[in-house]
């Protein structure tokens, strides 16, 4: 991830705490960012090729997400405080909730396209459904975290 956009994950996360937010809530935002930044990014390296290795997009993840979080673990942004959810600090743990998240709405939205014949059921749906599952997930935190 280039020096810019870690920039912003750090302005946004210190903008989040700053009006209180709870990690867990930012991290499962930022996690659903670290893997549309993947998809992208996978999605340029391959847009000419017929051989979509998994692979490489599962590497890709793993790059920008450590990318992402080195810098706040360097900047002591996460530490080993008692902020956590299941021993894992709050952050973390909402990012990695995003992903998985995001990619279970992704192939549930493939899914809904099946029987259509690869049409959606309602506009924008490849949209509303990520992104009511991470309104849902960050309700439920917000409610949990309290």
């Amino acid at each position: 991830m280039c020096p810019v956009c870690s920039a912003g994950v750090i302005v946004g996360l210190g903008l989040s705490r700053w009006l209180r937010v709870d990690d867990s809530i930012t991290g499962v935002w930022v996690g659903a960012l670290i893997l549309a930044f993947s998809i992208w990014t996978y999605n340029f390296l391959f847009k000419k090729s017929k051989a979509k290795p998994v692979v490489v997009l599962i590497l890709i993840l793993f790059a920008y997400w450590f990318l992402t979080f080195i810098p706040l673990y360097a900047t002591n942004v996460i530490n080993n405080s008692c902020k956590t959810i299941i021993g894992i600090n709050r952050l973390v743990f909402g990012s990695i909730l995003g992903i998985i998240l995001t990619c279970l709405s992704l192939l549930l939205d493939k899914l809904l396209r099946l029987p259509r014949e690869g049409k959606t059921l309602f506009p924008y749906q490849k949209v509303i459904i990520p992104l009511s599952a991470l309104s849902i997930a960050s309700l439920i935190l917000n409610t949990y975290c309290k």
